[in-house]
């Protein structure tokens, strides 16, 4: 038997076994090497899709059929004078200023295409006995007033240039918030501020502008709607008159505030949803209702709601839908595909919804503090070409109300 030199034998085993520990140890870091890329998983919300063209507009008289008989009568005699190229008086039997008022109230809330009707002083009226003589105050009349019910018209048809081909009816919600976000400032001073021509044909408006362009479109693309009275808090403590909207999809209501959706601070995308398909019990955070109409108890309150639905699902609600909720720290397969998604699109942000089951304040602190987030962006960057890996100076921005965490995007 041949003597061995057992150094030339241990010294390259050795060697050997240091590169092998060497790769183990780079293959045991990147934990990512051998897991596939993961997916964003589409929600299926069931919902018909149809397309824009034969959508049909409806005209739904929710106020008038919330209103008592005597009141119905009213209603429809407001809305033929109010219909008329010029102002003409009329008289009503046996109604009350109060009473007619509701019903006036009830014609513009089912309406939101008037807007000729002068908003600081909407009537004169005369009482005599049982009877009571009407007046309407019309901003503009004759031919100025049909040209400019043209306009409108031709404002709608505009807008509706924008929208999706095919679209169910929570993508045709989105349009139509999108689309006046997009295409309308809030503005106190602007003419017609208070009406949906101010919104959609003058791009100015405040919060019942608002409200009323966005029922008119939801009616023009067959999505049932309604505007609701009532007040907010705008981070003052001050309750001041707000107007928003309930509107009908999938069988439920929801609230929505295009308002505050349309926030000129905003910074990131999912801003502009946060007040998209909330429920009672979330938009009560930061809104008041004002009381229900109820004949028997009416005191002629300043401001009130004739109809006003229960929201009280949030299945619809669109963060909820848009944003992938974390429920579980450990488990970030959605959460990097989210990442993974944004990035590819050059997206600035990435938002997420923090779940109301977990304390929100204390999530969002490990996320930030504890390396969640730098882990998250290290396995999307796994995934991303060199072009759309995200930066290391990225930013996160908290959002108690909407229970959301928005992630800022850098690349390079």
């Amino acid at each position: 038997m041949s003597n061995i030199d057992l150094k030339k034998l241990i010294v390259p085993a050795v060697a050997a076994a240091l590169v092998i520990s060497g790769v183990l140890m780079i293959v045991f870091a990147d934990k990512y090497r051998f897991r596939a890329e993961p997916k964003l998983e589409k929600k299926e919300l069931g919902l018909e899709v149809k397309s824009t063209e034969s959508r049909k507009e409806i005209h739904s008289t929710l106020c008038r059929d919330s209103l008592p008989e005597k009141l119905k009568d009213a209603y429809d005699t407001a809305g033929k004078f109010i219909n008329e190229s010029e102002a003409e008086s009329f008289w009503l039997e046996n109604i009350s200023k109060d009473e007619f008022k509701t019903a006036f109230e009830a014609y513009t809330a089912d309406h939101p295409e008037v807007f000729w009707i002068d908003t600081k002083s909407s009537y004169k009226y005369y009482e005599m006995d049982t009877s009571l003589e009407i007046e309407f105050c019309f901003s503009m009349s004759g031919d100025t007033l049909e040209t400019a019910k043209k306009k409108l018209d031709e404002a709608v048809k505009k807008a509706f240039t924008y929208a999706p081909e095919k679209a169910d009816d929570l993508d045709a919600e989105v349009f139509i918030n999108d689309y006046l976000v997009n295409h309308c400032k809030y503005n106190e001073k602007a003419e017609f501020s208070h009406t949906s021509y101010g919104a959609l044909v003058n791009g100015e408006a405040v919060c019942d502008g608002y409200s009323l362009a966005f029922k008119l479109l939801c009616d023009k693309m067959g999505i049932e709607c309604s505007t609701v009275e009532g007040t907010a808090d705008f981070n003052d403590g001050k309750d001041i008159g707000h107007m928003w909207n309930c509107v009908k999809i999938g069988g439920d209501w929801y609230n929505v505030d295009v308002t505050w959706n349309d926030i000129s601070t905003a910074k990131f995308y999912a801003e502009r949803y946060f007040y998209l398909n909330l429920t009672d019990k979330e938009i009560k955070k930061d809104h008041k209702f004002s009381p229900l109409f109820n004949s028997d108890k009416f005191t002629g309150d300043t401001t009130f709601n004739i109809f006003l639905p229960e929201c009280k699902t949030d299945k619809l609600k669109y963060l909820d839908i848009y944003c992938v909720t974390i429920s579980d720290l450990s488990k970030d397969d959605e959460i990097i595909a989210s990442l993974i998604a944004s990035a590819k699109e050059e997206q600035k942000s990435c938002s997420f919804v923090i779940d109301s089951k977990l304390d929100y304040k204390e999530t969002c602190d490990k996320i930030i503090n504890d390396g969640y987030i730098n882990e998250w962006i290290d396995g999307a960057n796994h995934y991303c070409d060199r072009s759309h890996k995200i930066a290391a100076n990225t930013k996160a921005y908290i959002y108690g109300n909407q229970n959301v965490l928005t992630v800022e995007l850098n690349y390079g």
